[in-house]
């Protein structure tokens, strides 16, 4: 699937053992952790480089989180 929004960083998880930082895509139909296939679900400096960026990314939805497998910088994102 699709998704276009912009890369924001916040704490998710308040409270919980699991709370920390995450990258999240701020989309129209809402906000998603996002995590690279593959990559480490908590830190992950290739996602760190996208905050504050439109983008438009394919991959998969999970829950709140939506596993990214491509994306490309857009300004209409």
């Amino acid at each position: 699937m699709e998704l276009n929004g912009l890369v924001i960083k916040e704490v998710i998880g308040k409270g919980s053992k699991s709370e920390h930082d995450a990258v999240l895509l701020d989309a129209k139909e809402g906000k998603y952790a996002l995590r690279l296939k593959g990559g480490n679900p908590f830190s992950d400096p290739k996602l760190d480089r996208l905050v504050g960026k439109r983008i438009r990314a394919n991959g998969v939805l999970t829950g709140s989180t939506f596993i990214i497998t491509d994306w490309v910088e857009a300004d209409d994102a």
